[in-house]
């Protein structure tokens, strides 16, 4: 790094044009920036790039995208000064992010518009969040305010700084990463979920044998032994298949494992390709100390992130179309031999009849969001930067795609936890324990009733990764601690006070003394 802030430095004071370092950026590449004004170069770069909109980008994408960027920058190829790094990192440290508006960048060259917003924090301009000095809470405030009560002073830009601070496709890197992570356990629900409806149809058939699974791709066969370990010991689906009933069951059962294992094909391939993406430097120009060279390059074109963004949403965009049509064959008394829409005394009652509406409007909202945007490139800046990724659009519509998701499957649960009930035969134990959890967030409907809030409650029971059984999220290698613990435990962060905890019972009250409806507010 101090090779390669040294050789920055040189460059800036001789007569040599070095984009970003003496010269203007973009349009402006060829004016020539006086000696004098190269600090002030790098403070009105971040100024002018810092005008994005929408709503807030949440804290944990916003430290993803500072250590992101502190990985890149300690590479040694941005000419950043380690004391930069520093104070950076001293910042995070005290738990100043800064308010960064979610829209604006179409992800080259890199994340400019967040990337922007999170310097200007830095520089002592602009808003940003911290905790509250009781720790309770995070409150926004100016970030002048911020770094004055830690006690650390604006960060001062060297030569080609605040471009460093800027390139790169960190934002767009946080998204998928994200959409990545909760697409993981989003398949672990949906296989667990899935295997439910089977238990409750009883339309497995033949779709598990080891002989079947063995003839497909090996994801296939992974999704079927996960099944058959959800289905283990069910004596329902043995007597179904010695009945013969569901020879050939509707393609929304029997292609399960093909269709999830497509689904973790996806998450697998996707893997390779973020774990490269964060192992690069995004940055441009580039500086090689070592040669003496600082070259210019196109590393910030985030397409790889774009199209990684745009497969996850279509895969998951797959396991919403999929749960949809089991909801649908749960509705159906003649599929599933048990009362229609899964409630007694039908006709005075209408059951579950709306859950089934309610994922059908989910999955359409779904399959509007799945336009890949990486085929959409608009020039801008005069044309030279005249192709784009689009990568930051197209992982906030796949987070989108992620919560349409997790809500369909919460559906999905309702009506097979219901079913199963209806069934009333001894449920596989795997299964009986997933059935557990569903009941302590949602009753059984014996009749007509208000069922939104246990719809919610279920939501946020995913959301929290309280509903599978706690080895399933181990098998994921949650990096948070609290996710392990809300898992074992029942107990999840309060948003409004960090740190506080309340237990999620069916109704209660945290911490805060805000209620609650199946988890902490």
């Amino acid at each position: 790094m101090n090779a390669s802030a040294a050789l920055v430095q040189r460059l800036a004071t001789s007569q040599q044009p070095v984009y970003g370092v003496n010269t203007g950026f973009g349009d402006f590449a060829e004016r020539a920036i006086p000696q004098a004004s190269i600090e002030e170069l790098q403070v009105n770069l971040i100024r002018s790039h810092a005008c994005g909109i929408g709503e807030e980008v949440p804290r944990d994408l916003v430290m993803a995208m500072w250590l992101l960027r502190l990985r890149m920058l300690t590479r040694g190829y941005s000419g950043v000064r380690c004391e930069t790094v520093e104070a950076l990192m001293a910042m995070l440290e005290a738990g100043i992010l800064a308010y960064i508006p979610s829209r604006g960048s179409v992800g080259a060259s890199g994340d400019l518009h967040p990337s922007a917003h999170a310097t200007l924090a830095a520089l002592g301009e602009g808003e940003c969040t911290m905790p509250t000095p009781d720790g309770r809470r995070f409150e926004r405030l100016s970030a002048a305010e911020a770094l004055q009560r830690a006690g650390l002073k604006p960060l001062r830009l060297g030569a080609k700084e605040g471009l460093a601070l800027i390139n790169g496709t960190t934002y767009s890197t946080a998204l998928a990463v994200k959409v990545w992570f909760e697409g993981c356990k989003l398949l672990r629900l949906a296989d667990a979920v899935a295997a439910m409806t089977m238990e409750a149809i009883g339309g497995a058939g033949s779709i598990l044998d080891d002989r079947v699974l063995a003839l497909h791709h090996v994801e296939t066969d992974m999704v079927g032994s996960r099944l058959a370990s959800w289905l283990e010991g069910s004596t329902r689906l043995h007597a179904a298949r010695e009945s013969g009933r569901f020879i050939q069951a509707p393609y929304s059962l029997r292609c399960v494992p093909q269709v999830h294992g497509a689904v973790l094909c996806e998450l697998e391939q996707c893997y390779k390709v973020l774990k490269q993406e964060i192992g690069c430097v995004s940055d441009n120009p580039l500086v090689f100390a070592d040669d003496g060279e600082i070259l210019s390059c196109g590393n910030f074109h985030a397409i790889y992130v774009a199209r990684v963004s745009d497969r996850l949403a279509s895969a998951m965009a797959n396991l919403a179309t999929i749960s949809e049509r089991r909801v649908n064959l749960l509705m159906d008394d003649r599929i599933t031999g048990l009362p229609k829409f899964l409630v007694r005394d039908g006709g005075l009652n209408s059951g579950l009849m709306m859950l089934q509406t309610t994922a059908a409007a989910l999955v359409s909202e779904i399959k509007s969001y799945c336009m890949p945007s990486c085929v959409d490139s608009i020039p801008t800046n005069c044309h030279r930067k005249d192709h784009v990724s689009m990568a930051p659009g197209a992982g906030m519509k796949a987070l989108q795609i992620v919560t349409g998701l997790r809500q369909v499957l919460a559906v999905e649960a309702f009506c097979a936890g219901q079913a199963t009930d209806l069934v009333g035969a001894t449920m596989p134990p795997r299964l009986a324990t997933l059935h557990s959890r569903i009941r302590k967030v949602v009753p059984f409907i014996e009749a007509d009733c208000y069922m939104a809030p246990y719809l919610k409650a279920l939501d946020y029971a995913i959301e929290g990764d309280t509903l599978l059984p706690t080895e399933d999220l181990d098998r994921l290698q949650a990096s948070s601690e609290t996710c392990r613990a809300a898992a074992t435990t029942g107990v999840v962060e309060c948003r409004r006070r960090p740190g506080a905890s309340g237990h999620t019972s069916l109704m209660g009250h945290c911490p805060c003394g805000a209620s609650y409806l199946g988890r902490t507010s």
